[in-house]
């Protein structure tokens, strides 16, 4: 449940830096938030959603978001790969916690720098050169860095969840293991550009941290289950 709040918290976080009542296929493409004097990279295009808010909201969306992580939800997942039996699958889970929060922080901390970059870049008079201007990219190579070891971390821990899992004697106590934090985390982001408006401009920007805290809650349900049997 600490991991829940966790990504809730997060979850806030990432809507007050970037959220917009729109549909989630909107909020991909930025609609009508590039200023038409600045070329947007495609692969950062979504992120020109956060650049009509207020920097204070930003700011305090980016801490949020940190504590969130930093506090709760590497403690909750340290705490999962403690019930794994002692032994390599729990240090590597162990590992890849502690680098998941890391990574995580760092991808927020980046996130709100190009925001608050694409927003300067929003309120400068192009003058009178029509000419276009490319999109800030100061902090973007950081952020891609920082959010493929994000991924690639939480991968790594799922996997280490579902192999010690698999090992157990009963598989039909095991299964539910194989619910991991990546597995919900794929199909928040993946299914989640489809929403539509309001809701979709609000929960798109949050699926990584909806799909943790879907991952949390089942997690804590079943271990409930398990307490109750």
């Amino acid at each position: 449940m600490v991991g829940v709040v966790g990504a809730l918290l997060s979850a806030l976080g990432d809507v007050l830096v970037l959220g917009r009542p729109c549909s989630g296929r909107d909020f991909d493409r930025a609609s009508g938030r590039v200023p038409p004097h600045v070329v947007a990279d495609p692969t950062w295009r979504s992120l020109w959603n956060g650049a009509g808010l207020p920097a204070r909201r930003i700011q305090a969306g980016t801490v949020i978001g940190c504590l969130g992580i930093a506090l709760l939800q590497w403690p909750a997942m340290r705490g999962i790969s403690r019930t794994l039996p002692a032994g390599r699958d729990r240090r590597v889970a162990e590992a890849s916690a502690a680098a998941f929060a890391v990574a995580g922080v760092l991808t927020h901390q980046c996130c709100g720098s190009v925001v608050l970059a694409y927003r300067r870049a929003a309120e400068e008079d192009p003058g009178p050169d029509t000419g276009t201007r490319r999109a800030p990219r100061s902090a973007t190579p950081l952020l891609a860095l920082s959010t493929a070891a994000t991924l690639g971390a939480l991968a790594t821990y799922s996997a280490g969840l579902t192999v010690s899992a698999l090992r157990r004697p009963s598989p039909s106590s095991a299964w539910p293991s194989v619910v991991t934090p990546l597995s919900s985390v794929l199909v928040t982001l993946l299914g989640f550009g489809v929403l539509p408006a309001p809701i979709g401009g609000f929960a798109r920007p949050a699926s990584i941290s909806i799909g943790l805290m879907t991952s949390f809650a089942v997690t804590a349900a079943l271990d409930r289950r398990r307490g109750d049997e």
